[in-house]
């Protein structure tokens, strides 16, 4: 094998081209996938973000909601208190003409196997 010269003697001052390795281009295709795959994660991350917060809100409502029920029933309650208190139905009670009974008797009925017994008043006002 013989090595050729660079230059040959009567192109001294051209310039020529040297055939070598072709440059390559980096690939994009793998750095563009990834550029894709995080973006889509970073706008899951804010979606699930988003709902998260709505839900918190709409928990924070329904809490609200609660407690305001819960004070209602308790007022409910202490209406409710109030009302069935003795010491305010008994005026009114005396003011209808309704008075606690003197005499007071027990009626007592037999249910025997026999048949239905029927309590009754004797002619003496006494209950059979």
């Amino acid at each position: 094998m013989t090595a050729r010269p660079l230059r040959k003697a009567g192109e001294e001052g051209r310039l020529r081209v040297v055939k070598g390795r072709k440059l390559r281009r980096p690939a994009l295709a793998p750095w563009m996938s990834m550029v894709l795959i995080a973006v889509i994660a970073f706008l899951g991350m804010g979606f699930a973000r988003t709902s998260l917060d709505k839900s918190a809100f709409e928990l924070a409502t329904l809490d609200k909601a609660i407690a305001e029920q819960i004070a209602l029933n308790q007022q409910l309650n202490l209406e409710t208190a109030r009302l069935e208190n003795p010491a305010r139905i008994a005026p009114l009670a005396e003011e209808l003409g309704l008075v606690i009974p003197e005499n007071t008797r027990q009626l007592l009925v037999d249910l025997a196997p026999g048949g239905p017994s029927v309590a009754g008043v004797d002619d003496d006002g006494n209950t059979q």
